[in-house]
């Protein structure tokens, strides 16, 4: 049996993220900022619809902040899976082995 940890958001970290305040931010620890990791690598790697110079630095803070992450590797490349292309392959896949009975 797997017994699950209650992971939470201190508190900081969360005005810190409702505040787009990269300063306060960066003064977390690796630890507070974990819950959060896939929220701003997300954040991090989108393409904004504002890109003023504003945003632009906002999304260069925040890859700043979780770039020394070791973590952080895994999670891009969980983002960068194409998920429609692997379910076209997935139903292509079963349909041959549909197909093989």
């Amino acid at each position: 049996m797997v017994v699950s940890e209650s992971v939470s958001v201190d508190c900081k970290v969360f005005r810190a993220i409702q505040h787009v305040n990269m300063q306060e931010l960066a003064k977390c620890t690796e630890q507070e900022i974990r819950p959060v990791l896939p929220c701003l690598v997300r954040m991090g790697l989108i393409s904004p619809l504002d890109t003023s110079r504003k945003c632009t630095n906002m999304k260069v803070n925040i890859l700043t902040i979780v770039s020394g992450m070791e973590l952080v590797n895994s999670i891009v490349a969980l983002l960068s899976i194409d998920f429609h292309k692997l379910e076209i392959d997935v139903k292509k896949e079963q349909q041959l082995r549909q197909k093989g009975k």
